[in-house]
């Protein structure tokens, strides 16, 4: 399944019915947009919980050993503090 970016949900673009937005696409639009933003919490808690062993036995090893790991979390925080910044938007609307 393609990960959604911010982007492709600030970008959607959904037919125009004869009053008004299709449903069943719209609907479909959003479940995909809700399971992705699931698996992105869950996959920010899990590098969470991951972090909080490493620094909870005073080791840096872990970090050490992959120095692309900080760059990893600092981008899916990134990530989901846009998906919260769209999602919020978009209820601001009336959805």
């Amino acid at each position: 399944m393609k990960r959604l970016t911010p982007m492709d949900i600030f970008n959607k673009d959904f037919k125009h019915a004869i009053r008004g937005y299709d449903i069943d696409e719209v609907n479909e639009f959003l479940d995909l947009v809700i399971k992705n933003y699931e698996d992105l919490i869950e996959e920010n808690e899990r590098l969470k919980e991951q972090l909080r062993k490493a620094q909870r036995g005073g080791s840096s090893r872990m970090v050490a050993e992959d120095p692309g790991q900080n760059a990893v979390i600092r981008d899916l925080t990134r990530r989901v503090e846009r998906l919260e910044q769209v999602v919020f938007r978009q209820n601001g609307r009336g959805r």
